[in-house]
C-alpha cells in the first residue's frame, strides 16, 4: 500500500536515514565509551515509536527510554529486545505489569521501590530519578543519598542506574545546569563512599550534548537532537549538524472551486474572496493536529508556489489557489517539506502557530499514516497511525 493510495490522502514522511545519522553524531560527540539511551517518549516525539525504536536499536543503543507504558509495550510487541527504561508515569500498583514485560522501572519514592521488591523473586534492576532542581519528578537532591541507601537495602533490588534531568535553552540556563551537574556528581561520589556503585549514571540530555558539557557520567539520554530539533538558542550552540527527521507532511487537493463573483466564505463570512478567485480544500484539520495560524500568515505549497491558508476546520483546510495555473483535484499539497524550489520548515509552521516545533509534532502524533523514507526507495513502507504513526 502506498500512502498516495489512501482514501484520505494525508501522510507524513519520516527520514530514518537522518535519525540514524543524528544518533551517530551524538555517539561521536560523547565518545564510544558513553552509553546512549535515546528518549522515544511521546510516540518518539511524534515520529512513530516502533519504527524509531527499531532503527535506534539497530544502531546499538544501550537502552530506550519511554514515558508511556503503551509505547513501551508496542516496542516489545514489535520484537525489539533492547532494554526499555520507563520514566515515572505510573502508580506503585502498576509495577507488576511493568515487570512482566521486562521493563526497567524508575523509582522516585519508597512506595514504588517496595512494590518492585514485593513483586520479584530474584534480583531486579531499577533506576532512581533525582530531582536536581527542575522541581517536577524525582528524589530531592538534599535527601538523595539517604533515599538510595534505603532502596539499595531492600531485598532483591539492584540499583543499576541513577539519573536526573537538566534541560536548558539559554546562557543563564547553561550556568544553572553546570551548577546542578556539580551537585549530581557530588551525590555519586557520596554514594561511592557509602559502598554503592552504580553502573549507569546520566545527567544530560540533548541540550547538554549540544553544549558539550563535561558531565562525568557513564550515559546520556538525548531526545530533541535525535529528531533534528534544537533544545537551545543559537547563542548557546549550533544544531545544524542534526537534520530534521520529519521530512514532510503531504496531502492532496480534494476539491476546487472557481468563484466567478466576489463573495465572503468561512465561518461568519470572515474571508472575502474577489471575483475570479480560486479556492481549494485539502483533508487536514484540527482533528489531525493542524491548528489555525495565530499570525494569519500560514501557507502550504502547491506546484512549487506558496498558497495562503484561508481557514481550518475539524477535518479540512481551505486554501487560496488564485495564483496557481489550473489547480486540479489530486494535486499534491505540502504542509511541511519541500516542493519545487521552496520549503516550509517545521519551525516556520510553529512560528505561524506561535508554539514550539515539538508542540507541532506532538499535535500531529498518531493522527496520520507515516511513510518511512529511506534513500533506498525499496525500503520505503507505510505505517498506520497511533503507535506507528506521526
Amino acid at each position: 500500500m502506498s500512502s498516495r493510495d489512501a482514501v484520505r490522502p494525508l501522510w507524513a514522511e519520516v527520514d530514518l536515514d537522518a535519525l540514524e545519522a543524528n544518533y551517530r553524531e551524538i555517539v561521536r560527540r560523547v565518545g564510544p565509551a558513553t552509553k546512549v539511551i535515546p528518549s522515544i517518549k511521546a510516540n518518539a516525539y511524534g515520529h512513530g515509536v516502533v519504527a524509531v525504536a527499531r532503527a535506534l536499536s539497530a544502531q546499538g543503543a544501550y537502552a530506550l527510554a519511554c514515558g508511556a507504558f503503551e509505547d513501551a509495550v508496542a516496542v516489545r510487541r514489535a520484537g525489539i529486545t533492547t532494554k526499555i527504561l520507563l520514566f515515572v508515569s505510573y502508580l506503585p500498583d502498576s509495577v507488576p505489569r511493568l515487570l512482566e514485560h521486562g521493563f526497567l522501572p524508575t523509582v522516585a519514592n519508597l512506595e514504588t521501590a517496595r512494590a518492585v521488591a514485593a513483586a520479584v523473586r530474584r534480583p531486579a534492576a531499577i533506576y532512581v530519578k533525582i530531582d536536581s532542581g527542575l522541581g517536577r519528578l524525582g528524589v530531592p537532591m538534599w535527601n538523595a543519598v539517604e533515599f538510595v541507601k534505603q532502596v539499595a537495602a531492600l531485598p532483591r533490588i539492584v540499583v543499576e542506574g541513577i539519573y536526573t534531568h537538566l534541560p536548558f535553552g539559554d546562557p543563564a540556563g547553561l550556568e544553572w545546569a553546570k551548577s546542578q551537574l556539580r551537585e549530581f556528581r557530588a551525590l555519586l561520589r557520596a554514594l561511592e563512599h557509602a559502598g554503592i556503585v552504580v553502573s549507569v549514571t546520566q545527567a544530560i540530555s540533548s541540550a547538554g550534548v549540544l553544549a558539550m558539557l563535561d558531565h562525568g557520567c557513564t550515559a546520556v539520554c538525548p531526545g530533541h537532537l535525535l529528531y533534528g530539533l534544537s533544545p537551545v538558542s543559537p547563542v548557546v550552540a549550533d544544531c545544524h549538524p542534526f537534520p530534521p527527521v520529519l521530512r514532510a507532511i503531504r496531502t492532496r487537493l480534494i476539491h476546487v472551486t472557481r468563484n466567478p463573483t466576489a463573495r465572503a466564505i468561512g465561518l461568519g463570512g470572515r474571508y472575502p474572496v474577489p471575483g475570479g478567485a480560486v479556492t481549494g480544500v485539502v483533508p487536514i484539520g484540527s482533528r489531525d493536529g493542524y491548528r489555525s495560524a495565530r499570525t494569519g500568515k500560514a501557507t502550504m505549497l502547491l506546484s512549487g508556489y506558496r498558497v495562503p491558508v484561508l481557514g481550518v476546520s475539524l477535518e479540512h483546510t481551505t486554501l487560496d489557489l488564485s495564483a496557481i495555473p489550473d489547480p486540479t483535484i489530486g494535486d499534491e499539497v505540502v504542509v511541511v517539506g519541500g516542493q519545487g524550489g521552496d520549503r516550509i520548515t517545521l519551525s516556520e509552521l510553529a512560528e505561524w502557530q506561535q508554539v514550539h516545533p515539538l508542540e507541532v509534532l506532538t499535535a500531529f502524533s498518531g493522527r496520520m499514516p507515516i511513510a518511512i523514507w529511506r534513500r533506498r526507495p525499496s525500503h520505503t513502507r507505510v505505517h498506520s497511525p497511533r503507535r506507528g504513526g506521526a
